[in-house]
């Protein structure tokens, strides 16, 4: 896909982006419910310091003056004050020992995410940009836009070698959900390659809950973004988000298996059909932890 050439792609047509998994999706999105503006639906626990499952009704980026570095979040360091959270899946093909948790913080220029990973890791070297996401990986989806309706939103993926894809999704329309929740596969949208000046990954390892587990630091610059998805990062900031894990498997029949964690609770593949069931992004200060359970 010519990166300089914005396509318009439907569903029904060729997506190129995400065709794996198409039967699949179809059938599973009959059961999908109708989103809820203010990101209720998700099923991610919150980590705060004990094991109780709490579930929030946003992510919380925290603010700080500045990251000079992206530390390791296993060392602690700036991270020893985020607000964590963990991935939930309703697989079934859960592997043991299979956890993911992240966290958010932000200064004047950069929005940070940490992503922690423990369980089996696929590797991605041989692939192409385009096809991070059929190896693991994560992927950060983002509504900054000014009307956060889904006609604007950011998928970046991230796989665990620091290797990273952006696109950016646009549609003259907002997505809804039709008859029983399920999302209008027919909504006709833009996938625009983008590639974000300024991007970094910092990847790392170390041990948690006596776990291997990989790390990823993902710096994403404010003013790279697409224009309309730029915004002013200050506290009391509200957006759209949702983080993913593709954890892929080989079956002893051959085939390639995909279990999807989520923040937000959304039908695996199907978050570019169904903006609407991101979760909130709250912009708080460190002072004040419960800015983002309110109204």
């Amino acid at each position: 896909m010519n990166l300089r050439k914005e396509q318009n792609l439907k569903f029904k047509g060729v997506t190129t982006f995400k065709m794996l998994g198409v039967v699949v999706l179809a059938g599973s999105l009959l059961s999908v419910w109708p989103g809820c503006k203010d990101g209720s639906t998700n099923s991610a626990p919150a980590e705060r310091g004990s094991a109780a499952a709490v579930r929030p009704v946003a992510l919380e980026a925290v603010a700080v003056n500045v990251l000079p570095r992206p530390d390791n979040p296993l060392n602690e360091g700036i991270w020893k004050n985020a607000q964590w959270a963990t991935l939930a899946t309703t697989s079934s093909r859960q592997a043991h020992g299979t956890f993911t948790k992240v966290a958010a913080l932000f200064t004047k220029t950069d929005l940070y995410v940490a992503i922690v990973a423990t369980g089996p890791y696929h590797g991605d070297v041989a692939a192409a940009p385009d096809n991070l996401w059929r190896h693991d990986c994560s992927e950060i989806w983002l509504d900054t836009s000014r009307r956060q309706n889904g006609t604007n939103f950011f998928e970046l993926v991230v796989s665990p070698s620091g290797k990273t894809h952006g696109v950016w999704h646009r549609s003259s329309s907002a997505p809804t959900p039709g008859r029983g929740g399920a999302p209008d596969l027919d909504h006709p949208y833009s996938l625009i390659p983008w590639k974000i000046a300024g991007l970094t990954v910092q990847t790392g390892s170390g041990t948690w809950r006596g776990l291997h587990a990989r790390t990823a630091v993902v710096k994403i610059p404010i003013s790279s973004l697409p224009r309309p998805l730029r915004f002013n990062s200050k506290v009391g900031g509200r957006f759209r988000v949702n983080i993913l894990r593709y954890a892929w498997r080989r079956t002893s029949s051959g085939q390639h298996q995909l279990t999807q964690y989520s923040l937000f609770h959304v039908p695996p593949e199907a978050q570019a059909f169904a903006p609407y069931l991101m979760g909130r992004l709250a912009l708080i200060s460190s002072n004040n932890t419960n800015l983002a359970l309110r109204p």
